[in-house]
């Protein structure tokens, strides 16, 4: 069989590389919570869903003083919290707030890594928690509220919430490491299994 000088040319830039933070062949340094790739999916999928699945309501200006004595305030409706909400707008409001909760854990986790290091791995578990409550949120909106927004939307949701939860299991077993805890020592809530 003759020699193929193509070879080398068909295989060339076929081998794989490693994706770092952004996309890039190298992985940048960690400095804030900013810099983790997973924080920044949790925030940019928390404005999808605050801004286009859970639209927030236009309050009506009211002419009352601010506590600051001057402008205009908002004026709350009068059936918020009183017990007369629809179960729709109950779901919406429990997804927006699991939705915003998931940034601000992976931020307040990345805060304990350098000081109290089992609180940031109990913090990711609950981070984790979140995402799977956003999954089964997301489903919810789709089959009760009746929001008119397509279905491939939701499960593209679903799917990044399942991928920042991967992500954040990721992130807590290279912490874990980090932190020299044995692979076998397991943290759920405050006990150690």
């Amino acid at each position: 069989m003759p020699y193929n000088n193509n070879f080398h040319n068909q295989t060339q830039g076929t081998r794989p590389q490693w994706r770092g933070n952004f996309g890039s062949g190298t992985k940048k340094p960690v400095k804030t919570f900013q810099d983790l790739e997973v924080y920044q999916q949790a925030l940019a999928a928390n404005v999808f869903v605050v801004n286009f699945i859970v639209p927030m309501p236009k309050l009506p200006a009211v002419e009352n003083k601010s506590p600051r004595g001057r402008g205009t305030v908002a004026k709350r409706p009068d059936n918020i919290g009183s017990g007369t909400l629809g179960i729709g707008t109950i779901i919406m409001e429990t997804l927006a707030n699991c939705a915003c909760l998931i940034p601000h854990q992976i931020a307040e986790a990345h805060s304990f890594r350098f000081g109290v290091q089992k609180e940031c791995l109990i913090l990711l578990e609950r981070v984790m928690l979140n995402c799977n409550k956003m999954v089964v949120y997301l489903d919810q909106a789709r089959d009760v509220c009746q929001t008119g927004i397509e279905v491939e939307k939701f499960e593209e949701l679903q799917k990044k919430y399942l991928f920042i939860r991967r992500k954040v299991l990721n992130l807590q077993r290279s912490w874990q490491k980090y932190m020299n805890m044995p692979k076998e020592e397991k943290i759920m809530g405050n006990t150690r299994f």
